[in-house]
Formats: C-alpha cells, structure tokens, sequence
C-alpha cells in the first residue's frame, strides 16, 4: 500500500524522532493511522490521488497537513510497541546504565499529545477542503463528504463553539453518534429532508453585513441549527454515562488513558445540566423555525407541521429521569 510518508525524513518534517529510528520499525503503524484516521476523512479518492505529491496551492497545504497528521497518528499507534521488546522469550523491557524506560504516565501523555496533534492537523485539512471544495473533486464525490455533509455541525471548531471540548477532535468523534441520534429525532421529521439538504449546504456570506439581508437568512438559520444539535446532543451525552462532565466542558472517558483525574460535576449539577441544555437546543429550534416559516422563498420544500413534543427533565433527584 502507497502512503504519504515513504522515508524516515518525512516522518522527522513533523515529529522529533532518535536517528536510530528505522522507517521499517514505523511503517506498519503508518498503514494503519492512514486506514484507520486519514482515508474515512478524506476519502481514499482523494488519498490515492495525493499518491502523486502537489506542489502548490490549497491542495499542497492540505497535503502537508494529511501528512504531519499520519506522522503523530503513526506515533501513536506505534509507542506501545516500540516501549518493548518482542522476542522468542516474550516481551522485554529493555534498561540499562545510561538509559531506562520512560515511566507509564509518561508514555501515556506522549500518546496523548500525538493522538490529539494528528486529530488536530486533520480537522484543519477538512476546514480547507471544506472552504475550497471545487478543488477537491475526489473527496466532493465520495462517501466521506457525504458523511462530513451530512449534519450541521461538521466540524470540531463549531462544536466547540456552543459548547466546550476543548477542540479535540476524539471527543467530536465520540459525539457524533449522539449528534446523529438528535439530528434525526428533531429535525428531520419537523424540517423534512430537503429543507435539512437546503440549510446544510449553505455557505457563510462573504460581508458581515449580508447576514442582515436576505442572501444572509439561510446561514443565520445555520447557525441556529448547529448551536440546536450541539445542546441536543450534550445533553444526550450527558445521559449515556459515556462522558466526563466537569465544569470546563465534557470529555471522553478514555480506558486507553488510565490514571486520568478530572473535577467531575455532582449529580445535581449534572441534572441541571442536562436541564439546560435541553431547553437551549429547544430554544434555539424555535429561533430557526420562525426565520424559515418567515422566509418561504428561501426555504421553498418546508412544510410547516404540528408542533414537536419536546422532553424537558422533571426536577427529580435522578440524573437521567424525566
């Protein structure tokens, strides 16, 4: 399999490594950050494409960035194994007077800062590719554009704007299935499938000012929606259990990280929370919905229909009840 990376220099471009380090020991790990991190964002179109290196313009930037992202994620996968020995004997650690393992939290805050840093350089590619779609034809046309096109909110940045995550990409992803969850039990039903294709594929008006206009309206709808999905989707989070919920903002727990120590909310404030937010992705619904039932040119497909039952927590000791 063809990869990005091809030498050990181009690993060094992007990540501090020892000259000892053999491009041999890595490349196992760079076929699998690819597969595993790269090519479902990017499409294989586009990463078979890239096969043949541009040399200028957004195509090259996004190119460098898909890059130094395989370098981290290559990095990341590959600090377990290379903390070990493996040999007809079993697995050694090696030590020895001038040197010695690197201690386990250690590893774990190494794995942790290229895990985030090559989720990162990927969310900074699609927000190029995203703002310069004409020129990336081959990912426009495959299943992971119809993915990334698929909600409002498509990117880590936005996300983290209605609600903080700290910008990492691995608590988007660990969202997105919640994020999914809310787009269908809300929206689609009420807004109908071409109304959603209409206010997914708007684009931000080029002045400020034409958001005022009527050039403007779909994308104030836009912003409605996602910051909707966003709360919708916190507070579906809140509810599985699957995420730390701590005054800052929320997080993945992450089994693959131990010894992690985060200040969580009590069940309290978590309820009320869970309240909030609610509330907050209704209100922000019905803002959108005034805006589109206001402006039938803009929006031709929608239909208004009965109003939506929307849950709201009772005021219960349970974190979850309703």
């Amino acid at each position: 399999m063809a990869t990005l990376l091809t030498t050990i220099e181009d690993i060094k471009k992007y990540v501090a490594v020892n000259n000892s380090l053999k491009i041999e020991s890595l490349k196992p790990y760079i076929i699998q950050a690819d597969r595993k991190f790269l090519v479902p964002a990017c499409s294989q179109e586009l990463y078979d494409a890239f096969e043949t290196a541009p040399t200028e313009g957004v195509r090259q930037k996004v190119y460098e960035l898909l890059r130094e992202a395989s370098s981290h994620l290559a990095m990341f996968l590959y600090i377990p194994v290379g903390n070990v020995e493996i040999n007809d004997h079993g697995i050694i650690v090696e030590s020895g007077d001038q040197s010695k393992a690197a201690e386990w939290w250690q590893i774990r805050d190494l794995r942790r800062s290229f895990l985030d840093a090559g989720l990162g350089a990927i969310d900074d590619a699609l927000k190029l590719m995203e703002a310069n779609e004409s020129l990336f034809t081959e990912w426009k046309g495959s299943d992971s554009y119809t993915m990334f096109m698929e909600l409002f909110v498509k990117r880590t940045d936005t996300f983290n704007r209605w609600f903080n995550i700290s910008n990492s990409r691995r608590t988007f992803l660990a969202l997105r299935p919640y994020m999914l969850e809310a787009h269908h039990q809300y929206f689609v039903g009420k807004l109908g499938v071409e109304t959603v294709a209409t206010i997914n594929f708007t684009t931000k008006p080029l002045s400020s000012l034409s958001t005022e206009l009527a050039q403007g309206i779909p994308f104030q709808v836009m912003e409605l929606m996602q910051a909707s999905l966003v709360n919708y989707t916190v507070a579906m989070a809140i509810e599985s259990g699957m995420f730390e919920i701590t005054p800052s903002g929320i997080y993945q727990k992450l089994d693959d990280f131990p010894g992690q120590k985060t200040k969580t909310l009590d069940d309290v404030q978590i309820n009320r929370l869970l309240s909030k937010k609610l509330s907050a992705g209704e209100e922000y619904f019905k803002k959108a919905l005034t805006i589109i039932e206001k402006n039938t040119v803009e929006f031709p497909d929608y239909t208004s229909k009965e109003s939506s039952q929307f849950i709201k927590p009772t005021g219960t000791k349970s974190i979850v009840s309703f």
